[in-house]
């Protein structure tokens, strides 16, 4: 996979991925660029240092977008939008492995520790996270948001990528 900086300006073609269901199951409801100018204007966010914005190609194909954040050392996973035509593919579960395998070349971070958060109307998205080692931690109090975590541990010197809410290893 290709791992390329998110410009707005020259890859406008991220907006057409962002149809009916894109809208009612992430954030981007005002389109992707919006999304990604909130958060490079946010006063706590430096782009390139605690926020990244990717679009993750295979080959010559740009296939997702994926938005970032780090907080005292944990990779949040803000928003995943995959290509409509290339959903159910399992390619949203392969950039995750990707990325918690190799966060240090994709965003110069090592990844022990990462979150999301996940509509409850969104099982596609459920289903990518858990086969990519994340597990179901809680829902708000409103029920209208699941979070999810993955955290990489060593377990007789191997690491061990999958455990669950308990930290029981599966």
């Amino acid at each position: 996979m290709i791992w390329k900086d998110y410009n707005p300006d020259t890859m406008t073609f991220v907006e057409n991925w962002l149809d009916e269901d894109a809208v009612r199951m992430t954030g981007m409801d005002e389109g992707v660029r919006d999304f990604y100018e909130c958060w490079v204007n946010d006063g706590e966010m430096a782009l390139g240092q605690n926020y990244w914005c990717k679009v993750v190609s295979d080959g010559d194909t740009p296939f997702a977008v994926v938005a970032l954040s780090i907080c005292e050392g944990i990779l949040h996973i803000m928003e995943i939008l995959v290509s409509p035509e290339l959903r159910g593919k399992g390619l949203g579960t392969a950039l995750l492995r990707e990325l918690f395998s190799k966060g240090e070349t994709i965003i110069g971070h090592r990844i022990e520790k990462a979150t999301a958060v996940i509509f409850p109307n969104n099982p596609a998205s459920q289903k990518a996270f858990e086969k990519a080692g994340f597990v179901f931690d809680h829902a708000n109090d409103d029920g209208d948001v699941l979070y999810f975590i993955k955290t990489k541990v060593k377990c007789n010197n191997r690491i061990v990528n999958k455990i669950d809410a308990r930290g029981m290893i599966l």
